[in-house]
């Protein structure tokens, strides 16, 4: 039907039009689908088709408005268009072509100009532009393409005054790998300890100075300005001090041994020993004790700072107030008292070791085992790690375990039924004790203030002669202190709760490998004893009791 109505006025140009012995009525049907079977018979399939103008004409000829000597433009040729959009924060800008239809491609001077008019000055690609060029004349009628064209350039922040150490890390040294333990013998106990001491006036760490850092821009030109890098003090502990040289360096005030923290040295009293034995008798430090060998059975060793040892412990009672280091192992020795234990390591700070077997570990943080823990009796305020760097090895088999926060190794337990007892979140009851005290403690408080509220009420139903200013102020101020006591032990509740969930989320048993049988896995007073193998597992408690989740995936079961 359209056939009657369309016609090309030139090659790039499609008019409607009804003619003057055309008469339009009901009969007649003008679809769009056989409109564009015209403008295909007519070889203008590319022109763009005007829709806005094609209903105008249809609907003016199905009214029989006078159309007979009126042509309607329906399709012509349109060149290639690109428009700009630019993200919200101006750090990245997308042209956007859109094919001809049967026109030109874009020129140099149109992109030029949408750059111009969108304000883009910084970060342009030019090879992106050419890419835009090249495609505006390639795309097919009305194919849109997106090229990223300009990018914006992020600041970069400064970086924090940094501290660099100037000494070496005396327990790294001592904890190192040595060849073999003739090399051990070979070292002279007085040269090492001039390695690990040092003296008056002594550099201990230097200061690097916080950085600026670089500005960036948007697309539009606009600049960003960095976060400058944040200026730090020195941690200023016993022993050393600012030079007065040099703002940013530390030095040592008196000799001893350097203890090195993230933001200072401390120097202190150290007791430097070869090995702990009969010959050297008991030790007792009021500092830090180095042992370059072994502590041996039967020895007591206490400090009131750290003890670092680098060869084993064997059956011998050491104590220290800050961390315990041992290079190699803690060896105690099978008893017939199950409550007795030939060797006993106990620290208010952190417990390592390579491996421990048969002693009593106590910790006040908490104690990490790089190879096995076999038939211990282990108590740590946070963390139990039975794992190496590699997350390969580790292996937690027999004895007792009580943690206050979470336990994680390898395997769990051993073949041959040992009966292997895992307490984790060993403060959960201390929590809930906790928070019994602070909701009774509440409810006092409601009751008391309460009582001031009635006592309120009833002096103010007195007649305003009989009304005393001293029972007033009375009134007044005991409900002030009341106020304030809820508010305190609100917040108390609000803080313990925080800690509590926070606690409740990360305290959980986590085995990477394989749990064996006859273990049992405590949180709170809920128990379970495993009585099958399972695989990569970890053990959580949601107060009510105690889940077990695979840590295989889909695809792990599937290979």
């Amino acid at each position: 039907m359209w056939d009657n109505f369309v016609y090309m006025s030139d090659e790039n140009t499609v008019m409607a039009k009804v003619p003057d012995n055309v008469v339009v009525d009901s009969s007649v049907s003008f679809e769009l689908e056989e409109l564009h079977t015209q403008l295909g018979i007519l070889g203008c399939s590319d022109l763009y088709l005007d829709l806005e103008v094609v209903n105008q004409f249809i609907g003016l000829a199905k009214e029989n408005h006078d159309t007979e000597n009126r042509a309607f433009k329906i399709a012509y040729s349109v060149d290639a268009t690109i428009t700009i959009n630019i993200a919200d924060d101006c750090m990245l800008a997308n042209m956007i072509v859109a094919g001809s239809y049967r026109g030109q491609g874009v020129s140099s001077q149109d992109i030029i100009k949408q750059l111009k008019d969108a304000g883009i000055i910084k970060g342009i690609n030019k090879q992106a532009l050419k890419k835009v060029l090249h495609m505006s004349h390639t795309l097919s009628s009305g194919e849109q393409f997106i090229q990223p064209i300009a990018k914006g350039l992020f600041p970069v922040n400064g970086k924090n005054a940094q501290f660099q150490p100037l000494i070496k890390d005396v327990r790294k040294q001592v904890l190192a790998p040595k060849a073999s333990s003739s090399d051990l013998n070979k070292i002279d106990l007085k040269d090492f300890g001039k390695t690990i001491t040092v003296g008056v006036g002594n550099e201990l760490m230097k200061r690097i100075p916080p950085t600026n850092g670089e500005p960036g821009f948007t697309v539009k030109g606009e600049k960003l300005l960095p976060k400058e890098g944040e200026y730090l003090d020195f941690k200023l502990v016993v022993g050393s001090k600012v030079s007065s040289q040099d703002s940013n360096l530390l030095i040592a005030t008196h000799s001893g041994m350097p203890i090195i923290s993230e933001r200072g040295v401390a120097v202190e009293n150290t007791l430097c020993l070869k090995n702990v034995g009969i010959d050297t008798g008991h030790i007792k430090f009021k500092g830090h004790i180095v042992v370059q060998g072994n502590i041996e059975a039967g020895m007591v060793v206490k400090a009131t700072e750290s003890i670092t040892v680098g060869g084993f412990i064997e059956s011998a009672d050491v104590q220290a107030q800050g961390d315990i280091s041992v290079a190699k192992g803690i060896i105690g020795h099978i008893v017939t008292d199950e409550e007795t234990y030939t060797c006993r390591v106990k620290s208010n700070g952190n417990i390592s070791a390579n491996y421990a077997q048969y002693s009593e570990l106590q910790a006040g943080e908490s104690i990490h085992l790089s190879v096995y823990s076999l038939n211990n009796k282990i108590q740590c305020g946070q963390d139990l790690l039975v794992i190496d760097k590699s997350q390969e090895n580790g292996t937690l088999s027999g004895g007792t375990v009580k943690v206050g926060r979470r336990v994680h190794c390898v395997e769990l337990g051993v073949e041959g039924d040992t009966l292997t007892k895992v307490h984790a979140f060993a403060r959960y009851d201390a929590f809930k004790d906790r928070m019994t005290k602070y909701n009774d403690l509440y409810r006092v408080a409601q009751e008391q203030t309460m009582e001031v509220v009635r006592a309120q009420i009833s002096f103010q139903k007195k007649p305003k002669s009989e009304r005393g200013s001293d029972e007033e102020m009375l009134i007044k101020n005991r409900k002030e202190e009341n106020n304030q006591q809820l508010k305190k032990i609100k917040n108390g509740i609000e803080q313990l709760n925080s800690q509590f969930e926070s606690c409740f989320k990360d305290c959980t048993i986590e085995v990477k490998s394989k749990v064996y049988t006859r273990v049992t896995i405590q949180f709170g007073n809920e128990k379970i004893v495993t009585k099958r193998i399972h695989g990569p597992s970890i053990f959580s408690f949601n107060q009510y009791e105690i889940l077990c989740e695979s840590l295989l995936s889909n695809e792990d079961i599937s290979a």
